[in-house]
């Protein structure tokens, strides 16, 4: 250190620095002077002085090397070169060190400048930071037309603004159903932020008089309540675009530490016609009332939109989207064959590609056409393309979230679920959803509270009571579960399927006297001749149906099954065995039962046909053991843990599988009559079993009777 102090003073470094900062004084004073008799860029000053700072070490650098006098500017010597009249030259190795000094306090400085420019026009603008906050929701506008008809407008203008929100890094926006759902309550705005756990909040009204637009908008504390913000405009409708980027750009810059620039987040849903986005909004207010007859009006009305401006990429996204929900199977609407609605929506995608191809809902509408072709895995590198575009986007989740499912990559379908009811907990679909979720894993205290949730949050409908009658089956309490279905079925007593499950749990505790009461359908009377033993009627009805359906699979099936429980195994295993090659894999090996697989197994090996046998049987264990891996812990598939031991001449292993399902729920009255555990029958744990289960349906049988008044 002392070297270096020395070094310091012999190369006189203190003298010229103190000179430069006097310069730098004296400047300063003079372009204060300067800009007080005339005008000049309010940026001026500040840059001058992050010059004068950040050239600092770039003039230490030069005082080391040099001596600067007023005769001039001369090489200084180093401790060896003082007595040496040949002093060595500015090397190459000298420059490289000047220019990186120059480069790293140059890009310094010019980063510290840039934050500083943008807190003045932020300032400027009265976008400074008034609070910091990740997470917002923005509740639907008020109509305050005189006739209140263009809730349209106010409806579509606040989930525009939730998109292109949803688009800026390092925010969680709310969806705009949640925030919809609890404004139609009646909630106040920070109940509201509180229910969906955001930190801030946007409300607005919006009113339109002719080709004019006045919208109000407030932004709000969650904790507080307070309004950090506020703001009116008058716009052109045509202007409608700009708006939403302004008040979307305004809210980012209030609430995050750094600034957005007019044109950095921008509407990628614009449209020069004003009566294409009109129709548009129309389309969308028809589309969110999702029934059969409101998405066929939606079509119509994106149709329309799209002959109005055919540019209009949002218009085909909206068009696409609805298209492939019109499909027929689960969940759909059940208009339009699989295949020609998957061509339909990915005709309109390609014209939205084409014309926006950084719009998010693009890919998520393509991951739904994906599926509806059963590409399961194309269909996730679509949801993750729409995701890393805006990873707000609610609905892709949902989507992604089933085809993980369906891939039996169960932790990650959870995982994504749970990350789509975060962003939309009002949304009834995904929430009952991650219920039926969670009660697959055995979480079903989770389970269970999903469910429950769902019936304060849904009141009237049907869903969370569909949800616990599943949830409470499976776990083996079938009082619960009748009354559960009970439930639904008086929220909506044209429906049969739900009816049907409560005559399931009356069948599953065998209360045939009380289902007689309570219906005549004939899809019961199979069942009831078992539990009043009258099996040559049984059989006589079996007989009659086959010949009836001679190419139903699942006749044939039907009837195999009550042969070898109760008749002539000989003739079960022709029924299964018979055209059961026509089945695809899906249908044959159908989890958790991985039925009717594992029964052809049981009939080949009856038949003695082990190799047949052992092919049917070793993919049924592989599937077991995959849903296994993947912490599935449902007591329908460690039963089927149970069959494929006993099949394999494991008995300890199958006893204790037996065992497990029990414990778990499992109570079928069948169980005692399972062809594919007979090699179990002669075991004592076995018999304890079996025991456990008739006495469990009993004192339940008497707790469902209680509730009928019957004896």
């Amino acid at each position: 250190m002392k070297r270096f102090l020395n070094e310091i003073k012999r190369r006189e470094v203190i003298k010229p620095l103190l000179a430069y900062a006097g310069i730098s004084w004296l400047v300063l004073q003079v372009v204060s002077v300067v800009a007080s008799f005339i005008t000049v860029h309010p940026l001026v000053g500040p840059g001058v002085l992050y010059f004068l700072v950040f050239g600092f070490p770039v003039m230490v650098y030069l005082s080391w090397h040099f001596d600067f006098s007023f005769q001039g500017v001369s090489r200084t010597p180093g401790i060896d070169e003082e007595e040496n009249p040949a002093i060595e030259p500015f090397g190459i190795s000298n420059w490289v060190g000047l220019l990186a000094i120059v480069l790293v306090s140059g890009f310094i400085g010019v980063q510290y400048f840039s934050s500083f420019k943008d807190e003045q026009i932020a300032s400027k603008e009265g976008y400074a930071t008034v609070k910091i906050a990740d997470s917002i929701a923005v509740l639907p506008f008020t109509d305050q037309s005189a006739d209140k008809d263009q809730n349209y407008l106010a409806l579509g203008l606040s989930e525009e603004i939730t998109g292109l929100l949803g688009r800026s890094d390092g925010f969680k926006v709310s969806a705009s159903r949640s925030s919809q759902i609890l404004s139609e309550r009646g909630l106040t705005p920070t109940d509201i932020g509180r229910r969906l756990n955001v930190q801030t909040l946007l409300t607005g009204s919006v009113r339109a008089t002719g080709n004019r637009l006045r919208v109000r908008v407030e932004l709000l504390d969650t904790e507080s309540g307070r309004t950090l913000w506020t703001e009116s405009f008058l716009r052109e409708l045509k202007d409608i675009f700009d708006l939403e980027n302004e008040i979307s750009r305004a809210v980012v810059n209030l609430l995050q530490d750094r600034y957005i620039e007019a044109g950095d987040l921008t509407s990628l849903s614009a449209t020069k016609s004003v009566d294409a986005y009109v129709m548009y909004l129309k389309g969308r207010e028809a589309y969110r009332k999702q029934t059969s007859e409101s998405m066929k009006n939606a079509r119509t009305l994106f149709e329309q939109s799209i002959a109005l401006d055919p540019e209009y990429a949002k218009a085909y996204v909206a068009l696409a989207d609805t298209l492939a929900s019109l499909s027929e199977g689960g969940g759909l609407f059940g208009v339009l064959k699989p295949e020609i609605a998957a061509t339909l929506a990915e005709q309109n995608l390609e014209k939205a590609l084409v014309r926006e191809p950084k719009m998010a809902e693009i890919y998520a509408v393509l991951g739904q056409i994906k599926k509806l072709r059963n590409q399961y895995e194309e269909s996730l590198s679509a949801f993750d393309k729409a995701l890393e575009l805006n990873p707000n986007l609610a609905i892709a989740y949902v989507w992604k979230s089933n085809s993980l499912y369906i891939l039996q990559r169960f932790d990650e379908a959870i995982e994504t679920q749970e990350k789509a009811r975060e962003l939309d907990p009002l949304f009834l679909t995904s929430t009952y959803n991650l219920g039926l979720m969670l009660s697959w894993r055995g979480r079903y205290d989770e389970a269970e509270a999903v469910f429950e949730n769902l019936k304060k949050d849904y009141p009237e409908s049907t869903f969370p009571y569909q949800g616990l009658t599943d949830l409470y089956f499976s776990q083996g309490n079938y009082v619960g579960s009748m009354q559960a279905a009970q439930s639904a079925a008086e929220l909506s007593p044209d429906n049969e399927e739900l009816l049907n499950r409560v005559y399931g749990a009356m069948m599953a505790l065998g209360l045939v006297d009380v289902l007689q009461q309570q219906t005549s359908n004939p899809d019961y009377a199979s069942t009831i001749l078992i539990f009043e033993e009258k099996f040559d009627e049984l059989f006589k009805k079996m007989d009659f149906e086959l010949a009836a359906n001679p190419d139903d699979y699942w006749v044939a099936f039907e009837a195999g099954w009550y042969y070898a429980m109760f008749g002539d195994q000989e003739k079960a295993f022709g029924l299964f065995i018979e055209n059961s090659e026509t089945l695809e894999d899906a249908d044959k090996y159908y989890m958790p039962y991985c039925s009717p697989a594992i029964e052809i197994a049981w009939a080949y090996q009856e038949l003695g046909k082990k190799d047949m046998s052992a092919n049917y049987l070793e993919k049924c264990q592989q599937l077991f053991e995959e849903q296994i891996r993947a912490s599935i812990n449902q007591s329908e598939l460690i039963y089927l843990g149970a069959r494929i031991y006993a099949l394999s001449g494991n008995k300890q292993k199958a006893i204790e599988y037996l065992q497990r399902s029990i414990d778990i729920g499992w109570r079928e009255w069948w169980t005692k009559h399972d062809p594919l555990l007979s090699s179990l029958k002669n075991e004592l744990q076995y018999q304890t079993l079996i025991d456990f289960i008739d006495k469990d349906l009993a004192k339940q049988a008497l707790e469902a009777r209680a509730l009928f008044q019957t004896d």
